[in-house]
């Protein structure tokens, strides 16, 4: 697959485009699954995996959850996630706080926005990140417990490995940004699995990482993380990414 490039105003979304936007240049403080972020959890909603949904403050603004991929072989330490594919990892971030009156539209605006591939050391990653030229976010329903996404343009995928891991990525983000059990992704009207070859989204179990040293995997190639082609490869610390005051033209 090849990707095209997108034009400038193709979206018809300018304010979601300007979050969106805003929010990958401050990328987010990202905190993985396992730490606690939520105060009183029981006493928030929860999304398709039990996590407590973050609840807009008085302001109206709310952290988006958004998912990537620990590689096999290279996981972050006190980590939990779940099995997507190939032995990597999908685990749950956040961002920091966005005002939005469309969190689906942001959460999967942020991954293609993304302009950056891997975050942190050891690192997660955004298979997402190759689409950014190509594809765009278009729409969002919500019909019971299952959230239909509408994309347009062309999604890149480099192996298989990596098209489970942006499928996952942005059905995982879809719904939990919604708050619902089920996504669907569409580009074009087609659904994801079909443009990509792949089967019913089925997640292995939960597992957390050593908390010492990233456990090990197997099977591991090293050309499968790699950062995008023209990418300079390089990450930057979790505890240092992002800045709430750039958010939605906030700068001091």
């Amino acid at each position: 697959m090849t990707s095209r490039r997108r034009p400038d105003h193709a979206s018809g979304h300018p304010a979601l485009r300007r979050t969106a936007a805003g929010l990958t240049a401050a990328l987010a403080t990202v905190v993985l699954a396992g730490c606690s972020i939520f105060p009183f959890p029981n006493e928030a909603p929860t999304d398709q995996d039990g996590t407590a949904l973050p609840e807009a403050n008085a302001s109206g603004y709310a952290e988006l959850p958004l998912y990537f991929v620990a590689l096999s072989g290279d996981f972050p330490p006190a980590t939990t996630g779940r099995d997507v594919a190939c032995q990597d990892l999908l685990v749950r971030a956040s961002s920091v706080p966005v005002k939005t009156e469309d969190r689906v539209g942001s959460a999967v605006g942020f991954l293609i926005d993304d302009e950056q591939y891997s975050h942190g050391d050891p690192a997660i990653t955004n298979s997402v990140d190759p689409s950014e030229d190509g594809l765009l976010y278009s729409s969002s329903r919500v019909e019971g417990d299952t959230v239909t996404v509408e994309l347009t343009g062309d999604v890149v995928t480099r192996s298989q490995c990596e098209s489970f891991r942006i499928r996952a990525q942005l059905n995982r983000t879809a719904a939990a940004a919604a708050g619902v059990e089920n996504a669907e992704i569409l580009v074009d009207g087609v659904r994801l699995e079909e443009i990509l070859g792949l089967p019913e989204l089925e997640l292995g179990e939960e597992f957390t990482t050593p908390a010492d040293e990233p456990a090990p995997g197997e099977g591991t190639d090293s050309t499968e993380g790699a950062a995008p082609e023209g990418g300079t490869g390089e990450t930057d610390e979790l505890d240092e990414i992002g800045d709430p005051n750039q958010l939605n033209g906030n700068q001091g």
